[in-house]
């Protein structure tokens, strides 16, 4: 039996070369980039923006990391997966039919494509006729309760020849809110032979070994309960060798918040990198005893070395104190999920 793999999920805006690095280095077994807009990839004529640069980066230590394309024309999906394929960069294509937002799926693109099998079967086969990389399919059940189309999706994809599959347990009506549905994705797994990842509503380590043996899948796909603890690939394969996880002090969190912090800058401008590190700080420095005030010390931070001294001269009152550990009571009342829920509610009412 194949051992089990735990992936990062592509979140769009999140997953960039220096977060997943970051993942790598605690253990994740593979990655997706962010989403590639197959139109403007695959028509492109002039040099590619910084920005869109950023998208296509790898770092060194990463492996098993596919590009990701998102569209619905399969002549554009063909010819930016052979562009992929000729940069020489890429371990796998992933195919995009799982993203909610309203602005991918009025386009046609995304999970969109879960409500017209036949144009999802034409972009498959083109991507995989088109490129000798590894092809892989990233959807959602359905677009609705009505409208279950992942099992004869997941069945072309390994009549195709696909590599893999990650199936995310909701639909797209469902967008990030309810219950993930473990026995459809069970369902899936049972019905055919290439590995199929379950993807959705991890928390932590144990609710991702919990989900990886009800849905009978080859792995699972960790989004959002990465971006608030990178380690959690590490702590899962803790659990499997029946060790304890790890407490993650201070000095771990501010390592990490620093080598983030120092690789997201190698990639972006310097402000604009600091700037996007006030989220994580928020994330991974909740229940350490003060930690609000350096949040609001952030705010006004600009470059890596006042983001570093900051960091660090915290680090050095808590060691003083003898207060290195995470406070659970002192964890803030809403959570990444909270959050998450919000936007999905919004994005619903707009959809």
């Amino acid at each position: 039996m194949q051992t089990p793999e735990f992936l990062l999920a592509p979140m769009d805006g999140m997953t960039r070369a220096s977060f997943r690095s970051v993942c790598f280095d605690y253990g994740a077994d593979g990655a997706t980039t962010e989403m590639i807009q197959s139109l403007a990839y695959g028509r492109a004529r002039r040099p590619m923006s910084p920005a869109f640069q950023e998208v296509l980066a790898r770092c060194p230590n990463e492996r098993n990391l596919a590009a990701q394309l998102i569209g619905s024309d399969p002549a554009a999906m063909a010819e930016s997966a052979r562009r992929l394929e000729a940069l020489g960069r890429f371990d796998a294509i992933d195919i995009n039919m799982g993203c909610p937002a309203r602005k991918v799926v009025g386009s046609g693109n995304g999970a969109a494509l879960l409500k017209s099998p036949e144009r999802a079967f034409a972009v498959m086969a083109a991507v995989k006729a088109a490129t000798s990389l590894p092809v892989r399919l990233k959807l959602r059940l359905g677009w609705d309760a009505a409208h279950i189309t992942a099992p004869c999706l997941v069945a072309e994809a390994e009549n195709l020849g696909f590599q893999s599959v990650t199936l995310h347990g909701r639909t797209r009506e469902q967008m990030y809110l309810g219950a993930v549905d473990t026995a459809a994705i069970r369902a899936v797994c049972d019905a055919v032979h290439i590995p199929v990842y379950a993807n959705g509503g991890v928390t932590c380590a144990r609710d991702a070994l919990t989900f990886l043996q009800n849905s009978h899948a080859a792995g699972v796909a960790i989004g959002r309960a990465a971006l608030k603890a990178p380690w959690i690939f590490e702590d899962i394969k803790a659990l499997r060798r029946g060790e304890p996880v790890a407490p993650r002090r201070a000095p771990e969190r501010v390592a990490l918040l620093i080598r983030l912090a120092t690789l997201t800058c190698g990639h972006r401008p310097e402000a604009v990198a600091i700037c996007e590190m006030r989220r994580f700080c928020g994330w991974m420095l909740a229940g350490l005893t003060g930690y609000e005030a350096v949040l609001t010390k952030m705010n006004a931070v600009v470059t890596l070395d006042a983001f570093r001294a900051a960091l660090e001269a915290y680090l050095e009152a808590l060691v003083r104190r003898d207060d290195i550990d995470v406070h659970p009571e002192r964890m803030p009342q809403m959570s990444l999920d909270t959050v998450a829920h919000r936007q999905a509610r919004r994005m619903a009412k707009w959809a």
